[in-house]
């Protein structure tokens, strides 16, 4: 009777860290290992099965399977080298993916305990392999060997192939959804499907090409060689695919390459973030229908912007041919950079990103005219211009599509800022017009005159819009109480939350400083309860007038008699003070920002609201109410906008603008 031969592994522990257990770092990218050694075993559907509840991880193919001497010289054997002992290609003419026989030790870098159950002709062989007993069996000095636990028992309904079952998994299943995990599983394969005759399963679910996720956001496409299968799911394209292979075959040839596969964009950037976070922002190197290398666009160092919306998937089989040396680093995950053959391939991509970024560039500034084109207001706009001056504008809008925006919104503004500043060109070109008109012909020179009038209507339309946005945001987010604080440091700095008139003087900053410095030392002649009941105090000049602001903290009602002997404090100190500068005939005014008003408002048989005021007013001075303030500031400028909206000739195509965008998105 022949003694079976003892099952052992034999492996140094430097390799078992090194090339299995930090060989990978996610489950995919191991899952990726298993299917492909099921493809070189010609199998034709490999089955995955995640067990949250059990915690494990199945993995079945009906692939040839090996007997005893199989596992003994092919699977436990580390640095088994397929291609040398078992030909170029498989029985059913496979190329097969695997080269070192170390792909295998790739699922201890997420199992501790891997089963496995293999059969071929009737004879089935079955065992256990525990990470952490290697480890110590082969810790010892020395010690190369390290033999797995036979398993007496055989799964039912395994008639054909190999079982691996892989137990306390050191990477968490619960975020693991099956539909993520088919998407990075696709991704790293292009043989998967009937095509190829190589089925692949999650949980019952078959992978199809489709499962990568990415077609349908696909904006432009470049293909190298026949990819009219891939271009077909493509259903978003706004151009027809652009082949280049006849372009770089010189350069091809010269560097005995062939390449196959696409680049494409993306309209969004965002749209290369998938469901798991995962970014597709990347150009991955194929070699024998495997990933090879995830992604090779970083080494480009591309810093154009038309980078962030790449995508693609090269293949070279070159890159891996048996009679030349292994050009996969020791990872397994990216590829030798000093390898002539991936240095040519580099050069001939680098010279195709280039062309790419050329021709993105045209097509987005091309394709974003005519999207701007479709608001009707914007397409009557653009056709109401004439010869080069439309040409011009048509560029100018195309523009938008080239740059980054983070969302629809901000390409609404973009467009709307882009014809305003077109609109400012213009009235350059009409001024410069003015050297071409003779003194005495008006009637050419006011119509210039009457167009940058209507630009400044545009213009500060649009700024009290921004405006009436962030009073709105403001009265929606924020209480009484967090007003007073963000109230503090914003109103001295945009006095319009006052009144709309009020626009900063500019080149006041001298007198502003010599103000504030009086105020400074006002302030510190305070008693304790009177700095208590002060948030703050300001100047600001606004044209044609002197602005004191105090803020008067929203629980504090200070009496009518103290609040006005401080407000005559401020405002004679102030004159003394302007009385030396340029603006000293400035009229001053002075504004009680409060919560609380003094107690004689409420006194309805004395002094009263009216008696407030009045007294109040004799000093140059005025009370506004923190929760009065956002909405009188709203009221005032929503008045404004009512006979803004009248006057603007720009002013439906922004809003048209927006409704158009809105329904679009």
């Amino acid at each position: 009777m022949t003694i079976p031969r003892k099952l052992v592994m034999r492996i140094s522990l430097n390799a078992l860290e090194h090339l299995g257990i930090n060989l990978y770092s996610n489950i995919p990218a191991v899952l990726s290992e298993v299917v492909a050694n099921a493809w070189d075993a010609d199998a034709e559907e490999v089955t995955v099965i995640i067990d949250k509840a059990a915690e494990t991880i199945t993995i079945e193919d009906d692939g040839t399977g090996m007997d005893r001497d199989g596992v003994i010289d092919r699977f436990l054997t580390v640095g088994f080298k397929r291609r040398d002992e078992l030909g170029e290609e498989t029985a059913s003419g496979r190329r097969p993916m695997g080269r070192k026989g170390i792909g295998k030790l790739s699922i201890f870098s997420i199992a501790q305990v891997a089963e496995v159950y293999t059969t071929v002709n009737g004879q089935n062989t079955a065992f256990s392999m525990d990470r952490e007993v290697i480890r110590k069996a082969i810790a010892g000095k020395g010690q190369q060997e390290y033999e797995p636990t036979e398993l007496t028992t055989w799964p039912a309904g395994l008639t054909k192939g190999t079982r691996i079952v892989l137990s306390k998994i050191s990477k968490s299943l619960s975020g693991m959804t099956v539909e993520g995990l088919k998407r990075r599983v696709a991704r790293r394969f292009s043989v998967i499907g009937p095509k190829h005759n190589f089925k692949v399963k999650v949980n019952g679910s078959e992978i199809g090409p489709e499962d990568r996720a990415y077609h349908n956001s696909l904006q432009y496409i470049w293909t190298y060689g026949d990819q009219s299968e891939f271009v077909s799911q493509c259903k978003k394209l706004e151009r027809p695919a652009e082949a280049r292979l006849a372009n770089i075959s010189v350069e091809l040839k010269k560097a005995g390459l062939t390449l196959t596969g696409w680049l494409g964009s993306v309209a969004k950037p965002d749209q290369l973030k998938d469901e798991e976070g995962d970014n597709l922002n990347r150009l991955a190197i194929f070699m024998r229908g495997k990933m090879a290398q995830e992604d090779i666009l970083d080494e480009f160092g591309q810093k154009e912007i038309y980078a962030d919306y790449l995508i693609g998937e090269l293949h070279c089989e070159e890159l891996d041919l048996d009679d030349h040396g292994d050009i996969a680093t020791s990872s397994r995950q990216s590829l030798k950079e000093d390898d002539p053959r991936f240095e040519a391939l580099r050069k001939v991509v680098l010279s195709e990103l280039r062309y790419i970024a050329s021709k993105w560039s045209d097509w987005r500034r091309s394709d974003g005219a005519k999207a701007a084109a479709g608001v009707p207001a914007v397409a009557t706009w653009l056709n109401g211009l004439q010869g080069d001056t439309k040409k011009k504008a048509e560029r100018w809008i195309g523009r938008l599509n080239t740059i980054r925006a983070n969302d629809e919104g901000d390409r609404r503004e973009l467009l709307k800022a882009s014809i305003l500043a077109f609109e400012s060109y213009r009235r350059r070109e009409d001024l410069d017009r003015l050297d071409t008109i003779s003194d005495s012909n008006l009637a050419e020179i006011l119509p210039i005159f009457e167009s940058i009038d209507d630009l400044e209507v545009s213009y500060y339309g649009q700024i009290v819009r921004g405006r009436v946005k962030v009073i709105e945001t403001l009265q929606k987010k924020v209480n009484d109480n967090e007003k007073e604080k963000l109230l503090q440091a914003y109103v001295f700095e945009h006095l319009w939350l006052l009144d709309p008139s009020w626009e900063r003087a500019k080149g006041s900053e001298h007198v502003e400083t010599l103000v504030q410095t009086y105020l400074a030392s006002n302030t510190a002649s305070l008693t304790a309860k009177e700095k208590k009941g002060r948030i703050d105090i300001g100047y600001r000049t606004a044209t044609g007038k002197h602005i004191i602001v105090e803020m008067k903290r929203a629980d504090v009602a200070t009496p009518l008699d103290t609040l006005v002997a401080q407000v005559r404090k401020y405002r004679d100190g102030a004159r003394k003070v302007l009385a030396t500068t340029q603006n000293k005939g400035w009229p001053i005014e002075i504004v009680c920002l409060v919560g609380k008003a003094p107690p004689e408002y409420y006194d309805v048989d004395g002094t009263g609201p009216q008696g407030v005021e009045s007294a109040l007013a004799g000093v140059n001075a005025r009370i506004v109410f923190y929760n009065q303030l956002l909405e009188n500031a709203q009221r005032s400028y929503a008045d404004y906008l009512e006979a803004h909206e009248k006057l603007d000739n720009l002013w439906g195509v922004f809003n048209a603008i927006d409704d158009f965008s809105t329904s679009s998105e």
